[in-house]
């Protein structure tokens, strides 16, 4: 029978490089957590996120938890030909017309994009990020938020009211500001970051889905893991996948708390 010996002073230095590694996890990197463990199926213990100091360890731990057989099979080339096949049959779209490089906006024009984005979802029952406001959109928000606060506080009663009118102007401008981001929602049709081709939506699709992926057909080699899961974490982070790699620390590097 083995017998363990632990250094109390072991244990106690331990829980506080714990205490001190999780004290950076803000609220960005713990919705960055949720967001990888519902792409890749899984759940993460303190245990494994306190080792997961870099992308690499990360994804060396996930293609470990998974448990599938590793399969011949390339992933991405199965959701590239399931994605294509749902362009077919939802929208009619030629097969000879799309390819990897085949723009997103001659496929998915801006009129029909929403709706095009929702049944994609729901043929191939896969979660894909939303659509999101291009800052030009958000720019008209806030200008409607503006006049129309304006045009509240020129009444000469706000102005006479004193300090509270202030406390009116905040609830007044959160007030509006929900309104105009109501009325404007239907326009948010902006592709997610870094997803321009149908390439780029193959591996965003297989990145946000890798679990059910790999529940289907299996286990790709370690190099797709890594790569799904910076996509993941690219399109979270708002930053560009090549400016990611194996060697990117969690969460320093990333910009997030």
């Amino acid at each position: 029978m083995c017998h363990f010996h632990y250094n109390p002073q072991q244990m106690l230095q331990l829980e506080a490089e714990k205490s001190l590694r999780f004290e950076s996890f803000g609220e960005d990197t713990c919705e960055l957590v949720e967001t990888i463990e519902q792409s890749f199926g899984m759940k993460f213990t303190e245990d494994e996120l306190f080792h997961a100091r870099t992308l690499g360890a990360m994804a060396e731990m996930i293609f470990k938890k998974l448990e599938q057989p590793v399969t011949a099979q390339c992933l991405t080339a199965i959701t590239f030909y399931r994605l294509r096949q749902a362009f077919i049959e939802l929208f009619g779209t030629p097969r000879r017309k799309v390819s990897p490089a085949t723009s997103l906006y001659e496929l998915m024009p801006w009129k029909t994009r929403k709706k095009q984005w929702r049944n994609i979802q729901d043929y191939l029952n896969y979660v894909l990020p939303q659509l999101f406001w291009p800052s030009w959109l958000l720019g008209i928000a806030l200008v409607l938020t503006g006049s129309a606060l304006y045009f509240l506080f020129s009444f000469k009663m706000l102005s006479a009211m004193g300090s509270i009118s202030g406390l009116i102007g905040v609830f007044a401008f959160i007030a509006v500001l929900a309104v105009a981001c109501m009325v404007l929602n239907p326009l948010a049709r902006q592709f997610p970051r870094g997803c321009a081709t149908f390439g780029d939506l193959t591996r965003l699709l297989l990145a946000r889905n890798y679990g059910k992926v790999v529940g289907r057909h299996g286990l790709s080699p370690r190099k797709e893991v890594i790569q799904s899961l910076l996509v993941v974490v690219a399109e979270e982070t708002a930053t560009a996948v090549e400016r990611l790699s194996s060697d990117t620390r969690f969460p320093e590097d990333l910009g997030i708390y």
